[in-house]
């Protein structure tokens, strides 16, 4: 390698690895913890009354969330503020029960492990993303599905400044359901 690719390589790796001592020191670990409370704030949308305002307590005043569209509509659905925000939460609450989103876990040489990706945004702050996989179950029609997923955060001050959540509609599939159990008669 040399010249100008040399250089970048140069240029680049302190930032690589001030971001990788960032993400596991304490600070990387309370923005882990902000994203894992996220999915199970998320988790509990739609099983508790109280569930919208403690999601929304992970978010600051001014936040964005974005996700894609719903069936009645085009483009991406960005969602500014508490307000609107709380419009989603509602619309998931209304239309999905049983939620139960993970982070994914990855396993190699017989370690598994969360992973994740932290590095520092302009604003300062961390941005996080994680692989999801989403698990949920349709009011209307009662099929349960699983689909693959992933979010972005971008965090400042202890809380989301931007959510993005992307589904990977195409690999959506239903979850087979749990066969009854015939009893056996007794002897």
């Amino acid at each position: 390698m040399t010249g100008p690719v040399l250089l970048l390589v140069l240029t680049l790796a302190p930032a690589i690895q001030t971001a990788t001592a960032s993400a596991t020191g304490e600070q990387g670990r309370q923005d882990q913890e902000i994203v894992r409370a996220w999915v199970a704030r998320w988790n509990a949308l739609g099983s508790d009354p109280s569930a919208i305002d403690d999601l929304l307590a992970l978010y600051s005043p001014d936040a964005l969330h974005i996700t894609g569209p719903s069936p009645d509509q085009r483009g991406t659905a960005t969602y500014r503020g508490h307000d609107d925000i709380r419009v989603l939460a509602a619309r998931v609450a209304a239309t999905q029960q049983r939620l139960s989103y993970r982070i994914e876990t990855e396993t190699a040489n017989e370690q598994t492990a969360e992973l994740f990706h932290v590095a520092t945004g302009p604003w300062k702050g961390p941005s996080v993303a994680v692989q999801l996989v989403a698990v949920y179950t349709d009011r209307d029609g009662g099929k349960r599905w699983v689909v693959p997923a992933a979010a972005f955060f971008q965090l400042a001050d202890g809380k989301i400044r931007r959510a993005r959540l992307y589904y990977a509609e195409g690999e959506k599939a239903e979850v087979e359901a749990e066969p009854e159990r015939r009893r056996r008669p007794p002897d």
